[in-house]
């Protein structure tokens, strides 16, 4: 068995005496500046009801020409959007309850629900389509308080740790090449048991069984030095092998098998499968048809809106064309620790800011790469990772319809409530680890 153990996490991980890079192709965005006719947060919008009026043109034109003109323009490159609504009639026997009883007596809150508005927008390029009516999240539900929900979760995950697989290496499978090992945490890689893909492994920190105590360095490390790695050697084993992807689901409600954390992954042959693929692809048409960057241009749309901001060379944005509520994506130019870190923040933003404790992750890394072989201009541009909630963790309705699997995506989340939730986190760790916000 070989045993792979660093006491620092590099990018750069020496397998076998062959030197495995990670090699982020610039030909997609060549920073993660803002657009150079796009002022950030030029709108500053503070919710959706806001958004929705600035989106109607006829009213924002002429309060904001220099920045809304620009945004326009390259809102309109990328996504198809439109607001839209009907007047709702509702019944004299059911008012006292709409009233009074889903909204709390706020006439506010009623007026919007006789007069909703939704946004619909639709990706150009990949051709997703999802909405936001944030009056459904006051929908009639079983009622749960915060401390409520985290009480649950906090029992769920104890539950677990008798016989818990993951707590201990010996009683996982192990690839053909070995371990790969880091001392802190005890962070190892293992082979999953029933296998996806043709190859697909796991990072796991045997000594943190609840996700929410995994602090700054062992989050960096699983990422920046126990995957890269395993993609390494799997590269080498299979020179074929080119396109990392990760994913990693919190509790049993957002799909995980098991509730010790536990991160997967799996290696594209030449492109990144599945939906980061159409991302991928997206940003090739894009590119075609515009001249412009797919990414880049999402990333600067979204600043303006005040829905994103950076953190180095990474950016961190609250979509508005999202799969799943409360959804973040982190995407990364040419430094993991950058984007590592800013993922670090979303991921404590949903736990200590949101109360989200069961969410889905999906992330794309950069092709890896045999120094000595042909570098890819092709493909294997992205470093990203997106993520979003998967409802309440104890609920016993599911978050996925035939709505979301085969139609749209309807979203009952504000955007804006969740990025003042990353922008909140982001500062107060600045307290914690100042050493990440130099020269920021």
């Amino acid at each position: 068995m070989m045993q792979v153990t660093l006491k620092k996490p590099v990018i750069f991980a020496l397998t076998c005496g062959a030197l495995v890079i990670l090699y982020f192709l610039h030909h997609q965005y060549t920073s993660l500046s803002s657009h150079p006719s796009l002022p950030s947060s030029c709108l500053h919008p503070r919710n959706v009801d806001q958004l929705l009026d600035i989106l109607n043109t006829s009213d924002t034109q002429t309060k904001r020409p220099g920045c809304y003109g620009a945004l326009r323009v390259l809102l309109d490159r990328l996504y198809r959007v439109e607001v839209s609504g009907t007047d709702v009639k509702v019944p004299p026997g059911m008012v006292d309850m709409v009233r009074n009883k889903w909204f709390g007596g706020s006439a506010e809150l009623y007026e919007k629900f006789e007069h909703p508005r939704v946004i619909i927008v639709t990706d150009r390029y990949t051709s997703q389509t999802s909405t936001v009516n944030p009056l459904r999240a006051l929908r009639p539900k079983p009622d749960r308080d915060g401390k409520e929900a985290l009480n649950a979760v906090k029992k769920e995950i104890e539950a677990s740790r008798p016989g818990c697989n993951f707590c201990n290496d010996k009683q996982t499978l192990e690839d053909t090449f070995g371990r790969i090992y880091w001392e802190k945490s005890h962070i190892f890689t293992a082979e999953n048991a029933f296998r996806f893909y043709d190859y697909t492994g796991m990072v796991i920190p045997a000594d943190i069984h609840d996700f929410m105590e995994l602090d700054a360095q062992t989050f960096e490390t699983m990422l920046t030095y126990s995957a890269p790695t395993w993609f390494g050697n799997i590269h080498e084993k299979n020179p074929g092998k080119t396109h990392p992807v990760m994913l990693w689901d919190i509790l049993g409600k957002a799909g995980a098998s098991q509730t010790h954390p536990h991160i997967q992954m799996f290696i594209g042959t030449g492109y990144y499968p599945g939906k980061f693929g159409e991302i991928s692809d997206a940003g090739k048409r894009y590119n075609s048809a515009t001249g412009g960057s797919y990414i880049q241009d999402i990333v600067d749309v979204h600043i303006a809106l005040g829905l994103g901001f950076k953190h180095k060379s990474a950016a961190v944005i609250v979509p508005i064309n999202p799969t799943k509520d409360r959804e973040i994506w982190v995407v990364g130019k040419d430094d993991i620790f950058d984007w590592s870190w800013l993922y670090y923040i979303a991921f404590r933003s949903y736990i200590e800011e949101l109360g989200v404790y069961c969410f889905s992750q999906g992330m794309a890394l950069p092709t890896s790469t045999i120094m000595s072989s042909p570098l890819l201009g092709e493909s294997g541009e992205l470093m990203i990772v997106k993520m979003g909630a998967r409802g309440d963790c104890t609920s016993p309705y599911n978050d996925v319809s035939s709505l979301e699997l085969y139609t749209i995506n309807s979203i009952s989340t504000d955007y804006y409530e969740t990025i003042a939730a990353i922008v909140k986190t982001y500062e107060r760790y600045r307290g914690k680890h100042p050493e990440k916000y130099e020269g920021v």
